[in-house]
């Protein structure tokens, strides 16, 4: 049986449609997705597209990264070639524009992806989450691309409660910026790509592009290492209890944090 591609690419007019295409799993950001995307955007490049398209076949957006990717690697920094985060920097950097058209969940790494587009078109019947913080692991390309979407104090909200945001309160954010029927959400993505190339010359969008970047910075170098500041036991205990369908337990590492708290205090006390 011949290997089904993880990424379709496909030219519609002057834009490249690139295609979430592992319905199965739910389009989890896997490494296979992550060189799949890589792999498309420098093709796209090749092939002339003026914009640039992200969809996904199947009833979800993305719903995340990979648990077991996360767990084998990632986590520590141990696929350099192949962590998300170099795709959304690639995204974020791109001179063409990118619009995410979000028919469905976007969850985690999957919010991350649109927080990377410039532009989101999604259905009104489409829902967002980032629930890394309830896994022990934290979004750290959320971390630093949502503040700039929606400000600090709603990003707090979304990153520290984990909760479930609505299409229709996700447009009020600033997630995202147009909502439309499930049945239009592509459609409507590549007729604003070929709508803003079609009215603007590329070195003026280029320009565009790179001083709305120069005047919010990214840290990207702190994005990539960010991961590392989770200790290994907390992620472990989270990403474990995903896999084995239980409720994480983390109980023991406020314990510690007061036990130590309490050490401190006595040795104070003595003194």
């Amino acid at each position: 049986m011949k290997p089904v591609d993880k990424v379709l690419f496909e030219l519609r007019g002057h834009t490249a449609l690139l295609t979430l295409n592992d319905p199965d799993r739910r389009n989890a950001l896997s490494r296979e997705i992550v060189r799949g995307l890589l792999s498309a955007l420098e093709r796209s490049l090749q092939a002339g597209a003026r914009a640039i398209v992200l969809a996904a076949e199947g009833s979800a957006f993305c719903a995340g990264a990979n648990i077991d990717d996360l767990r084998d690697g990632w986590m520590e920094g141990k696929d350099p070639d192949e962590d998300p985060a170099l795709l959304f920097r690639r995204l974020w950097q791109l001179d063409l524009p990118v619009i995410a058209a979000v028919h469905g969940p976007a969850l985690g790494g999957g919010m991350e992806l649109l927080l990377a587009c410039d532009l989101a078109v999604a259905s009104d019947a489409a829902w967002f989450a980032m629930p890394e913080l309830g896994h022990g692991v934290i979004p750290n390309s959320a971390v630093a691309l949502l503040p700039r979407t929606v400000g600090w104090r709603q990003a707090m909200d979304l990153v520290l409660t984990r909760r479930r945001v609505s299409a229709v309160e996700a447009q009020a954010l600033g997630l995202v910026n147009r909502l439309v029927s499930p049945e239009t959400v592509l459609e409507a993505a590549l007729e604003l790509a070929e709508d803003i190339v079609g009215k603007a010359p590329p070195g003026a969008l280029a320009a565009a592009k790179a001083n709305l970047r120069a005047h919010s910075p990214v840290a990207w170098e702190r994005v990539l290492a960010s991961p590392l500041d989770v200790p290994r036991s907390e992620w472990q205990e989270g990403l474990n209890a995903f896999t084995e369908r239980r409720p994480a337990s983390f109980e023991r590492f406020w314990a510690s944090i007061a036990e130590r708290s309490a050490a401190v205090n006595s040795k104070e006390a003595g003194t």
